[in-house]
């Protein structure tokens, strides 16, 4: 599953720091399991509901009286199971999710035939069956869709909705005639029914986790391709295949390159690739075997409104969700401690494909963004380790975030640079061999790993995926040596207790190969021998996961060689002193000083993270006065790079300089450079009049430009391309600009707008979200006044952890009070992560402001 890049990460906190036994988890009993279920399926989407009937042989492993299984949101009309004389008596736990059969008599060991006749509803929030609609070629249309992960599908069935209950599914659906049916394999028979109807039979699944069953149904197109022996397709809504190519196209590419990576062969006969509209608060696509799902934005590419960034994302959401046809489908984690089995490597591995398909696309440098993602949570009260404890699928709902994804997919990268690439891929070769079709925890990898690397894996992997938190590297200079000492960095008090990682470091100077690598850790500290005048970098390639501060000689010897250093040494150089500074380790001068030196020369990656960094730091000065002069300083650094980059693309130059254009562009308009603001509005006035006139790339920028700076006429004028979009992508977009707006009154306007009924259901929550990004006390009261209406269309996933994440860009702390009222009120005592991990930064926010901002307003005063 892609993580929605629109949920700020939201996390548990947990004190254990290892998994908790089996018999601590809230599990069905395993006394009886599944081995085949016989599903078929009517559903009747104008009504928003469908009926059922599970065929499901069970496997009793010893007589028993009753029997649970999971049931969400389904009543069941008759329940029978073979080898006894009277249907069972049934309850519902709606709580727990369950429903139990009980009879007088226990049913024996052995197998049996379970049928259950039942009937559902179709949501109109991506859980269970769902339903998106939309703007056809003949009117409003409807298709609907299934989204399992990770505990739906018992909204769909009843079943053992658990990830270790793998079984084998057959799906038969009774459906319009003249509309395409879905699922993971292929229709294997099909038959003509009276009143415009058809039987379609789907061929039997792999053995296979009930969260990655499938189901789709539409007014669809696809388009398709046979890669490998395999039918490789695009399924979109009637009239856009022209979207659809690319797609196609990078499926192509990765599907053989994975094969070689596992060396196994893709295991079904089809791979289908579904676009839906709409959108989710919490995830982006969902990697069903055989049919993954991808929400519009992240598959689509339409040539008039998709910019460079986009076709970056499609491609390497595309790759997130290949690769858990292996890792996560084939070999899946027992239970949802492990998520990062699935999440972690399919973050890692999207970057490797990508890497290896578009190498000029240098998306390793861009990965470092995510690294620090996971850094900023992985240093505050609110962080959990990478293998978390999860007790309940309450709470698994918590474990899809930046730390399972982004930290799990840094820690990958580091161990792959620690053994070697070869070694590493033999190891995921021997696990995913030893393991297909069955379920592993992280110990099954790092076993194999340890059989294929030349250096002990698990140990390291244990202090890294075990325990919470960053090391912090240490480094002091003197008489021609380098001193190395480990601790744990952190932004809070989150960090006060000791902490200690077998740390891999690799040390060179500037310009120089590898002269050292080895081990740190709290008790094995490390002394390195400098050689005469060089500038020793640790850390060199920013594979490891840890920060990294220099005393002051070693700092300003490298402050100095600046320019001179690797892109991603600066990349490292950069991230480092900020998060320092701002956490007090080292003086907040250290990173303006780093900014300054940026010239247009540079790589675009760098010059796009100076402005990242600095738009962040704009954003802790909101209102403050010293607001204008960082402001100065901030543009003055950046002008002189945009007037090399322009508006507008030139003939030949690299397209990584697209995405830097974007972000100078976004970063410059939030920092009120007058001469960027008056061109985008500008700019805006002749696309009114002529689309054309813009490119893609630059369509986007003016139109975040102007909704960011919107009066009362542009909001209307965005509002009016919103309602006559012609697509769902544009129409989207638009509707999610109008909550952009830095001005009061039209963020108003954007809540009620978000209400009115207006707008496609499933981005009503992001117009609230991105009227958060300004205003996120107004937004978090919006949501608490008006509870119910966005209860209804949060899917349950997202639903403990959306009022946080609208609160989280806060620097005040009134804003905590707010939210710990809204949390006790409305999200369940066990679910409560996010609310912590929110509160945490919304206090460092404060503290930031309050205690380390004038230092940097009386460097800007000198400067």
């Amino acid at each position: 599953m892609k993580f929605s890049g629109l949920l700020v990460a939201l996390v548990a906190v947990l004190a254990a720091q290892a998994a908790p036994a089996a018999g601590d988890r809230i599990v069905l009993p395993a006394d009886v399991t599944p081995e085949h279920y016989d599903i078929s399926i009517n559903p009747d989407a104008g009504r928003m509901i469908f009926s059922g009937t599970a065929k499901i042989v069970i496997e009793v492993h010893r007589a028993t009286a009753r029997i649970s299984l999971n049931a969400a949101d389904l009543l069941f009309q008759r329940v029978s199971v073979s080898g006894t004389p009277a249907p069972p008596k049934v309850s519902f736990d709606p709580a727990a999710e369950t429903a139990t059969l009980a009879w007088p008599a226990p049913v024996t060991a052995g197998r049996h035939l379970l049928t259950i006749d039942y009937s559902g509803k179709i949501n109109e929030h991506a859980a269970g069956l769902f339903a998106l609609d939309y703007d056809g070629p003949t009117g409003k249309s409807r298709a609907l869709f299934t989204q399992f992960e990770n505990s739906d599908a018992r909204r769909f069935m009843p079943c053992w909705d658990e990830p270790a209950r793998k079984a084998v599914f057959v799906l038969t659906a009774t459906v319009p005639a003249n509309e395409m049916a879905l699922s993971n394999t292929p229709v294997a028979a099909g038959e003509t029914l009276p009143g415009g109807l058809k039987r379609v039979r789907f061929a039997p699944s792999p053995r296979m986790s009930s969260y990655l069953l499938f189901f789709g149904l539409g007014d669809f197109e696809r388009i398709s391709r046979k890669v490998a022996g395999v039918d490789v397709g695009v399924v979109v809504k009637r009239g856009d295949t022209a979207r659809g190519a690319f797609a196609l196209d990078a499926a192509a590419h990765i599907l053989p390159y994975y094969e070689n990576y596992f060396a196994v062969k893709y295991p079904l006969p089809k791979l289908d690739l579904i676009a839906g509209p709409g959108e989710s608060q919490f995830f982006g696509a969902m990697e069903n075997w055989g049919a993954i799902f991808y929400f519009e934005r992240d598959l689509l590419i339409d040539p008039r409104i998709s910019t460079e960034s986009d076709r970056r994302n499609v491609y390497i959401t595309i790759a997130h969700e290949m690769s858990h046809q292996w890792f996560g489908d084939l070999v899946t984690m027992a239970w949802w401690d492990d998520l990062w089995l699935n999440e972690g490597f399919a973050s890692w591995m999207q970057l490797k494909a990508t890497d290896h398909f578009h190498p000029e696309w240098n998306v390793w440098l861009r990965g470092q963004s995510s690294k620090e993602a996971a850094m900023r949570i992985d240093a505050r009260a609110g962080t959990h380790p990478i293998v978390q404890p999860i007790r309940d699928v309450l709470q698994a709902n918590q474990a899809f975030d930046t730390i399972t994804y982004s930290k799990g997919q840094a820690v990958i990268r580091m161990l792959e640079n620690y053994v070697g690439a070869d070694a590493f891929r033999d190891g995921v070769r021997r696990y995913i061999k030893a393991h297909a079709y069955a379920n592993t925890v992280s110990d099954d990898l790092w076993r194999e790993l340890d059989k294929t690397s030349s250096t002990p894996v698990t140990a390291i992997a244990h202090d890294f995926t075990l325990q919470t938190g960053i090391p912090l590297i240490r480094v002091a200079s003197s008489d021609s040596r380098l001193h190395l000492t480990q601790e744990r960095f952190a932004e809070d008090q989150s960090g006060s207790a000791p902490t200690s990682w077998r740390v891999p470091v690799v040390e060179a100077a500037s310009g120089a190969p590898a002269m050292w690598r080895g081990l740190v850790s709290r008790g094995t500290p490390a002394d390195i021998a400098v050689q005469g005048t060089a500038v020793p970098i640790v850390n060199k390639g920013q594979s490891g996961y840890f920060r990294t501060l220099y005393d002051g000689a070693s700092f300003t010897a490298l402050a100095g060689h600046f320019r001179a250093v690797t892109p991603a040494d600066q990349l490292g150089l950069l991230n480092d002193s900020l998060a320092l500074a701002l956490a007090g380790f080292e003086p907040l001068s250290d990173f303006p000083g780093l900014a300054s030196q940026a010239t247009a020369d540079m790589d675009p990656a760098v010059l796009g993270t100076i402005a990242a960094r600095l738009q962040a730091v704009n954003i802790l000065y909101d209102g403050l006065p010293g607001q204008p002069a960082f402001q100065t300083f901030a543009r003055r650094t950046l002008d002189p790079v945009f007037a090399r980059v322009g508006w507008t693309a030139r003939a030949g130059e690299s397209p990584n300089v697209a995405l830097l254009r974007q972000t100078l562009l976004d970063t410059l308009g939030k920092l009120e450079d007058p001469a960027i603001v008056g061109e985008a509005h500008r700019k805006f006035e002749a696309f009114l009049k002529n689309p054309s006139t813009l490119s893609a790339d630059e369509r986007q920028s003016v139109l975040a430009i102007v909704a960011d700076h919107a009066d009362p006429a542009t909001w209307d004028a965005l509002h009016a391309l919103a309602r006559s979009a012609g697509t769902s992508l544009e129409q989207r977009e638009f509707y999610i600009l109008l909550g952009r707006a830095h001005d009061a009154a039209q963020a108003r306007r954007a809540l009620a707008l978000a209400l009115s009924g207006e707008p496609p259901v499933t981005t009503r929550p992001s117009i609230l979200a991105a009227v958060s990004n300004y205003y996120p006390q107004a937004a978090l009261e919006f949501l608490a006044a008006h509870f119910g209406e966005f209860d209804r269309i949060l899917e349950p996933d997202s639903r403990s952890q959306f009022a946080p994440r609208l609160a989280g860009t806060s620097h005040d702390p009134a804003t905590i009070v707010s939210l710990r009222a809204y949390a006790d009120a409305h999200i369940p005592t066990d679910a409560r992560g996010g609310e912590e991990k929110a509160e945490a930064a919304i206090a460092f926010n404060a503290t930031v402001r309050r205690n380390r901002l004038p230092e940097l307003d009386r460097w800007l005063a000198q400067h």
